[in-house]
């Protein structure tokens, strides 16, 4: 395969053999993964399925490369796919191994060649062969200990763990894997050992989040929304948790077991969303944005989509989520917002850092009423008045939506995130809410009565918008909007 090969292959030195295993192959080769990852085995693990085999070359619990006599699976096919190394060149390799050359002798061997791409053509071949192993049905595994089998130009050292979660998400990302049977109407629960073995995996801020929320049965769309209701990313977040030992996927018995299993969980999403609010009031932003305070703008622009992707209070607005939820949401994503607003500008960024450590100091770290919070509050208040003049709404009600939070006794900040929600159909009692509240701050003008009566306009409530307006004409008895919204009123009647 390639090149490399054993130095022996003595049927004493064969320690693992499982002929005609069948699967959960998957779960039994993640396992086998793990368990070498555990103990530091060194040697070869060779997995066969008919005429196809793939072979992973271990030193000291994880992987030094992967090999496998699969075409589109080769070393040098798969540089070329990458771009990293000219179709033309193909021939010209095949002859130098023929030779005697390993493919990594053979590639290095051409003018111009990188060590640098060839390691990143190694990482990218054995993600593409562990997740291929993952989608076999039945296969033939055996292990051959020892630190002296293979011949190698470098050593990957890829953890295990590492190589299985990436194997695990390419797998379900290609469907190389099967859907389970209820997945997604039914619901999810736990695995037994699942604080264990969340330890053993690398998982992202995203499988993070769902393993968080699985302290009970769940319904899986409940799941799917609160992870992010567009785009595939939240299902197969769910099946790589799946297929990694974590979650287990069952049928709802009766049509009301997945309601009480998403009501089960309320507890556990306010407690998390509590325990981030405590974590905030002394959290520096970076800690917020989970980035480290080197962090590059392109990094932190990631961080803050991922927490938006989890965290976004649109995810929350379905009826699986009380209003206690919502609120706490808001708040939990107010800080994060915060965060990013003021880390995205190099400006602000650095005097962010020249504050930070007096801020350590006296541990007053962005609490909602300092001078820092106001002056975000300002920022966030004058970005969503600029995003709304452009019909930028949803991220106009995000920004808006975190100065309220951070200066909730400003009437003029309550007031504009009702009229941005007031223009989005799902949040129009949430606007309502806003403007009544920027009435009661400071009701000193006309503007909140107006916005008030438009917004029930547009919900067919005349009555209702009849005394907004009544209100309006008292502060401003030749306010133009007025008269424009009277002739509507008469229209809707």
């Amino acid at each position: 395969m390639g090149g490399t090969g054993f130095q022996s292959s003595r049927r004493d030195r064969m320690e693992l053999a499982m002929p005609g295993l069948t699967m959960d192959t998957t779960r039994r080769l993640l396992d086998i993964l793990i368990d070498f990852h555990g103990n530091r085995r060194s040697g070869v693990l060779r997995v066969q399925r008919q005429s196809e085999k793939k072979q992973l070359a271990l030193h000291d619990g994880m992987l030094a490369f992967a090999e496998s006599n699969v075409p589109q699976e080769h070393l040098a096919r798969i540089m070329v796919s990458m771009g990293l190394l000219p179709g033309a060149k193909l021939n010209e390799i095949a002859s130098s191994m023929k030779a005697g050359k390993t493919s990594e002798e053979a590639i290095l061997a051409l003018p111009g060649s990188k060590i640098d791409d060839l390691e990143k053509a190694r990482r990218e071949q054995a993600i593409l062969i562990v997740s291929s192993m993952l989608g076999w049905g039945e296969c033939d595994p055996r292990f051959y200990s020892g630190d002296d089998l293979v011949r190698h130009q470098f050593d990957l050292r890829l953890k295990l763990p590492e190589l299985a979660v990436l194997a695990v998400r390419r797998a379900v990302a290609k469907r190389l894997l099967p859907v389970p049977a209820h997945f997604p109407d039914g619901v999810c629960t736990p695995a037994g050992d699942i604080a264990f073995k969340r330890s053993a995996f690398p998982l992202n801020a995203a499988e993070l989040c769902a393993c968080s929320l699985l302290k009970d049965a769940i319904k899986t769309a409940a799941i799917v929304s609160l992870l992010g209701a567009k785009g595939p990313e939240p299902e197969q977040t769910l099946l790589c948790l799946h297929f990694l030992g974590l979650i287990v996927f069952n049928a709802a018995e009766n049509p009301d077991a997945a309601g009480i299993a998403v009501e089960s969980s309320s507890d556990s999403i306010v407690q998390r969303l509590d325990e981030m609010l405590a974590q905030f009031e002394s959290a520096s932003l970076y800690q917020v944005l989970s980035v480290g305070a080197n962090a590059s703008q392109e990094e932190i622009q990631a961080a803050y989509h991922e927490q938006a992707k989890q965290l976004h209070p649109d995810r929350f607005q379905t009826k699986n989520f009380t209003a206690e939820i919502r609120g706490k949401a808001e708040h939990v994503f107010a800080k994060i917002n915060e965060a990013y607003l003021t880390l995205k500008n190099p400006a602000s960024r650095a005097l962010y850092d020249e504050m930070l450590p007096r801020k350590r100091a006296s541990t007053a770290e962005l609490r909602p009423g300092a001078a820092h919070s106001e002056e975000t509050a300002e920022a966030l208040y004058r970005e969503g008045r600029a995003l709304l003049a452009k019909g930028e709404l949803e991220t106009a009600v995000e920004r808006l939506k975190g100065c309220v939070w951070l200066r909730p006794e400003k009437a003029v900040y309550h007031h504009y995130l009702g009229v941005a929600q007031s223009e989005i159909p799902k949040m129009r009692k949430s606007a309502e809410q806003h403007l009544l509240k920027a009435i009661e701050l400071e009701d000193m003008s006309a503007a909140s009565h107006l916005a008030l009566a438009s917004l029930y306009i547009k919900v067919s409530l005349p009555r209702k918008a009849e005394q907004q307006l009544r209100q309006a004409l008292l502060w401003d008895p030749h306010n133009s909007e007025a008269q424009k919204l009277a002739a509507e009123l008469k229209k809707l009647r």
